[in-house]
């Protein structure tokens, strides 16, 4: 509402600074605009640049009197932190806690072997189904993965000392949610035992 004694030169200067006002209003949504549209586009940059995270397969190595494998991840890239080993029930009921030095020895394993398969001859399953955690860095980031594998093995007389365990190598069996993998293992095992 204007008021009737206003005059038309301070009417135009009102105006025009409503004007500026509008003008000044209108300016600082488009720079917000503007920013917000920018940050978003880095950040689509910095995503698409980001490799994708693919799941974590071991491989393993076993030392020359096969008492060892050396677990390390089939990518250069992935840096093991620690990992959790668990064993079938029947051959181990502890897992194995690892920290940087990623392993498994067969003497982890040998005592609960022995009891769970028969003597008798080579009737016995040639893989033992593991599960393991693993906590790894790659691309900077922390990560975990939890999958099952089957640790080929074979069994052999020793003179006084009963039968050893010989380590072959690892297979990636599956991938299993944490809280699952020693169900997942134990029912792997009981089939191969029958």
């Amino acid at each position: 509402m204007t008021d009737a004694s206003e005059t038309p030169a301070a009417k135009r200067r009102r105006l025009r600074w409503i004007s500026l006002a509008e003008f000044i209003a209108v300016a600082g949504l488009v720079i917000a605009g503007a920013s917000y549209w920018d940050s978003h586009r880095e950040r689509e940059r910095t995503d698409t640049a980001r490799p994708a995270s693919v799941p974590l397969l071991l491989t393993a190595t076993a030392n020359g009197s096969r008492a060892t494998l050396t677990l390390k991840p089939a990518r250069s890239d992935a840096v093991v932190q620690t990992q959790t080993l668990i064993f079938p029930t029947a051959v181990r009921a502890d897992a194995v806690e690892i920290t940087g030095d990623a392993r498994l020895e067969a003497g982890w394993i040998e005592a609960g072997v022995r009891k769970a398969v028969p003597a008798s001859g080579d009737a016995h399953p040639p893989r033992l189904p593991v599960g393991i955690v693993t906590v790894f860095v790659e691309n900077g980031a922390m990560q975990r993965d939890a999958a099952v594998y089957y640790v080929g093995y074979t069994m052999h007389d020793r003179l006084l000392r009963g039968r050893a365990v010989a380590l072959e190598g690892i297979t990636l069996v599956r991938r299993t949610p944490e809280t699952k993998l020693r169900a997942v293992v134990d029912a792997r095992w009981a089939a191969a035992l029958q």
